[in-house]
């Protein structure tokens, strides 16, 4: 059991890390793109969506760091 709890931590600290939002945000990013293509929306149109999520996502992290150092 302690090999698997240390793999598992190993795996978390290695995506997750300390920030979780860097890890979580363009997760659902990804999400809401899928889905959006679920309903037809131009892909090109999602790619620049998904690139704009994730620089906000980064820039909310940023901010966020900055605020609370």
């Amino acid at each position: 059991m302690t090999l698997v709890r240390r793999f598992l931590g190993f795996w978390y600290d290695f995506l997750v890390g300390d920030r979780w939002e860097l890890f979580l945000g363009p997760v659902a990013a990804l999400v809401v793109v899928w889905v959006l293509i679920g309903v037809g929306i131009d892909p090109a149109t999602l790619g620049l969506l998904l690139f704009a999520f994730i620089v906000l996502v980064g820039a909310m992290s940023i901010y966020l760091r900055s605020r609370l150092a």
